[in-house]
């Protein structure tokens, strides 16, 4: 090799030794200037990201505490009256969000306080006497400057500021103290509007904080990993009475390890490989397209941030104007363009009248008259057209203070009530229709109904009302939901519609009853009758297909009742009994048909309310008597007995309970009745309790639904027991399953005050009813009743052998006494006591009888 040739090059392991050594080198250098340059650059983001949050939390803090000195305006230019507070108060307050509530304190202490729900207990409270507060209010009214108090704990929950504003007065004695105003704002809302939370979405810890002015200690307000504050950059900002500050680092650290130890090989390769240099290069240029990326996106998330801002700002939705008395206007403010008739650039400095149509004007003239006279107007409207369409606005106008050019100016403020108005329309339509079918109401199906016996009576042509009620539809509601019945509903009201003739009414009634009203029938009574009959069968015919609900079909079938009007003198109210009694009889027939009315329906309700004077006649008249039937156990010993009521009617004999039970519940008789047995049956425990043979007796006594219902229940039950002195361990309550499925909450209350008087449960008919063990478990029942239904078929049916034991097993899993009604055969009773049921009741122990016959226990 040429001595010319520089040794290096003749000797290429020293070479790449050199190049290594100065590329290692160069190498160094550059990680070292890019480790650098990434820390300043990210404390630079990390500053202006810090600096951005602290605009925007103090910019909303200045925002609520502008509050402060707009109700200090109204106090001073009310001259210390507050009596538009509320009112102020509630016009405002919507606007600001971080806001809790405000409060007035005339010589510091509290006295208007909005919203008050749930801020009562601050009423009266004196700030200057507080020893909490006085600090706070005693530096705000010396100072004569607004003080901001905080982080405080919410009654409502949460961290909040107190914002203090002292109000003095001017009057001819000078310049005085009048109180405060106070403003309480929710620092979580107010956090939110500064978006600080994204500061943990883009991976910084972060510590609002600052330094109480009388403990020197260090407050924190919000914060986010304090403990990942590593050399942090620190923004601070004035408040009044003090400083905040926020805290902001990466939680990751300044420096990236990982990133270090990359550079670091990408430098040890860059020095074998100088090819990797162009690589190297095309890295950084991404790397610095990447941060460009960033700082774009927080450019942009910043102004999406102002614009909501001012969107808040902007939020007041009505037109405000300032105008003379001459209509001139001269300026004006809104943020809804739309609502404008012509561009603000025609308008300005012009009179209303060339925009607004005559009885607009007249409307605003007899508006800015009574604001002259009086200081105020409110509530006069005017119509317009305005680019969408029709709309009504609603006037408030404010007298301005005089100016210099003598005519009187006015504040007018132009509400849309365009809204209002449509739904005081749409209230005004529900007043005479359904709002689920749109069908006639009951108010205008009276003055309809009224109308058409006019002039049926008029025509000399008779007509027809039928009483329409869904079967079974309280099924359907329950096991679907009320949503479904609803559309189940609006569907039969479309069916009804197009099956009616174009001079009927239908209307909804109430519930799942329809009424319709025919006019126009035949003269002739029986010709009437079959026109009427020909349409109920087309109803009938339509109602029974199937309906379409949310994809599923479904059968519902009416019952139908009818009764004709127009050759007799009936009062409307007649009609609908004739028409509902009619209804009821075609469900009596077994539903889904129609029935006419006619004479013998009124002498069926006649009779039935005969019946009920004649239950009233027998309470007074003691004509009702308890029969008592024995409840024993497996070795044959009395332990028991169920009081039955038996009426000894002195013309009729003995009528059975079903015949008056049912009557009973329906008229409220029961309340009466069920009242009686109770005193009878403690009247015989007091017998019972006075031999040590019968003393032990229990006494099951059966509860009416409507009884068990009633809200004095329990007190009148437990005013016998403790008249009559009995122990109430004595004394069992026998429930139904059917009592249970409405409204378990107040059923489960009143039996447990029962039971904590010693009064004893058992669930009668046990699995034949609503058999639920969510809502057994739940009840105070200390014995379940196996159902003579199922005792019958112990020996003959598989299925109802193995209901019984399941309810003897049920029973004893849960540690309650069962006992079986309804045996009438040894071999069931022997059945019985082999499956675990030891107390039985029924004809093969003894028949209800009186209690002169009842058989006592043996010594």
């Amino acid at each position: 090799m040429s001595e010319a040739v520089p040794l290096l090059f003749r000797r290429p392991r020293a070479l790449a030794l050199l190049v290594l050594a100065i590329c290692l080198s160069l190498s160094t250098v550059v990680i070292w200037q890019l480790e650098q340059n990434q820390r300043h650059a990210k404390r630079a983001d990390v500053e202006n990201l810090a600096q951005n949050h602290t605009f925007l939390v103090r910019d909303s803090l200045d925002q609520a505490l502008t509050l402060n000195y707009s109700f200090a305006a109204m106090v001073r230019l009310g001259q210390g009256s507050t009596g538009r507070f509320e009112d102020a108060a509630r016009e405002l307050l919507p606007y600001f969000d971080s806001v809790s509530h405000v409060s007035l304190a005339p010589g510091g202490i509290i006295t208007r306080v909005y919203p008050l729900e749930g801020n009562e207990k601050s009423v009266g409270l004196n700030l200057l006497e507080d020893s909490f507060q006085n600090k706070e209010a005693l530096r705000a009214r010396d100072t004569g400057k607004l003080t901001l108090a905080g982080p405080v704990n919410l009654v409502q929950g949460g961290l909040g500021a107190v914002a203090r504003l002292p109000v003095f007065l001017e009057d001819q004695g000078g310049r005085h103290f009048w109180g405060f105003t106070l403003v309480v704002i929710r620092i979580n809302r107010l956090l939110e509007t500064a978006n600080l939370t994204q500061l943990n979405d883009q991976g910084m810890a972060y510590q609002l904080w600052r330094t109480n002015p009388d403990t020197g200690v260090k407050d924190t307000i919000a914060a986010n990993a304090p403990e990942q504050l590593n050399n942090p950059v620190h923004k601070s900002f004035a408040v009044p009475n003090g400083t905040w500050t926020l805290s902001v680092a990466p939680i990751e650290g300044w420096i990236n390890g990982w990133r270090l130890c990359g550079e670091a090989l990408v430098a040890l390769i860059l020095s074998l490989l100088l090819a990797y240099l162009a690589r190297l290069m095309v890295m950084l240029q991404r790397q610095h397209l990447s941060l460009q990326d960033a700082v774009s996106e927080q450019t942009r998330e910043l102004l999406v941030a102002r614009a909501h801002l001012q969107a808040t700002l902007d939020a007041i939705p009505d037109l405000l104007f300032d105008i003379d008395l001459n209509g001139i206007i001269h300026s004006y403010h809104t943020n809804q363009p739309d609502l404008l008739t012509v561009p603000p650039t025609k308008f300005l400095g012009k009179s209303f009248h060339l925009f607004l149509p005559e009885d607009a004007c007249i409307a605003v003239h007899e508006a800015l008259d009574e604001a002259l006279e009086k200081g105020v107007s409110s509530g006069k409207c005017y119509s317009i057209m305005i680019p969408r369409g029709p709309a009504t606005f609603e006037l408030s106008v404010s007298r301005k203070a005089d100016d210099h050019s003598g005519v009187p100016r006015f504040l007018v403020l132009s509400r849309d009530i365009t809204q209002r108005k449509e739904n005081e329309a749409r209230i005004n339509n529900l007043a005479f229709f359904d709002s689920l079918t749109q069908l006639p109401n009951r108010r205008l199906l009276y003055e309809r109904l009224g109308h058409a016996i006019a002039t049926s009576r008029h025509q000399q042509s008779l007509g027809a009302l039928l009483f329409i009620d869904l079967d079974d539809f309280k099924t359907l509601n329950d096991n679907r939901g009320h949503h479904i019945g609803d559309l189940l509903l609006i569907a039969v009201a479309e069916r009804l519609k197009q099956a009616l003739r174009r001079q009927d009414t239908v209307a909804r009634l109430g519930g799942d009853e329809f009424l319709v009203v025919l006019e126009g029938l035949d003269q002739e009574r029986n010709s009437a009758a079959s026109q009427a009959q020909q349409i109920a069968e087309k109803i009938l015919a339509s109602l029974n297909n199937a309906y379409q609900l949310e994809g599923q079909d479904y059968f519902n079938s009416p019952s139908i009742g009818l009764c004709l009007f127009g050759d007799q003198d009936v009062a409307i109210d007649d009609l609908l009994k004739q028409a509902d009694q009619a209804m009821y009889h075609a469900k009596a027939a077994g539903r889904n048909t129609l029935r006419f009315f006619d004479p013998e329906m009124q002498a069926v309700t006649a009779q039935r309310f005969a019946l009920q004077n004649e239950i009233r006649e027998a309470l007074q008249q003691r004509q009702f008597q308890l029969y008592y039937q024995p409840q024993m156990n497996h070795v044959g010993k009395v332990v028991g007995a169920e009081a039955l009521i038996r009426w000894i009617h002195p013309q009729r004999g003995m009528i059975p309970p079903l015949d008056f039970i049912p009557l009973a519940e329906e008229s409220g008789l029961i309340l009466a009745l069920g009242n009686w047995i109770f005193a009878t049956a403690c009247a015989q425990l007091v017998e019972w309790s006075k031999s040590t043979v019968t003393a032990d007796i229990v006494l099951s006594v059966n509860v009416s639904a409507r009884q068990f219902q009633h809200p004095d229940f329990v007190a009148q039950l437990l005013l016998i027991i403790h008249g009559s002195g009995i122990n109430p361990h004595r004394l069992k309550l026998e429930l139904t399953e059917s009592m249970l499925v409405a409204n378990q909450h107040d059923i489960i209350t009143k039996m447990d005050a029962l039971k904590t008087h010693g009064i004893k449960f058992s669930l009668d008919d046990f699995g034949t009813g609503y058999s639920s063990l969510s809502y057994l478990k739940r009840l105070p029942i200390s014995e379940l009743k196996i159902d003579k239904s199922f005792v019958n078929d112990i020996l003959s049916d598989t299925n109802g052998a193995a209901i019984a034991r399941m309810i003897i097993r049920l029973a004893q899993s849960m540690e309650l006494t069962v006992i079986a009604e309804g045996v009438e055969t040894k071999a069931q009773r022997d059945w019985l006591e082999s499956e675990g049921c030891f107390r039985y009741q029924g004809y093969y122990f003894g028949r209800p009888v009186a209690i002169e016959n009842f058989p006592l226990p043996t010594e």
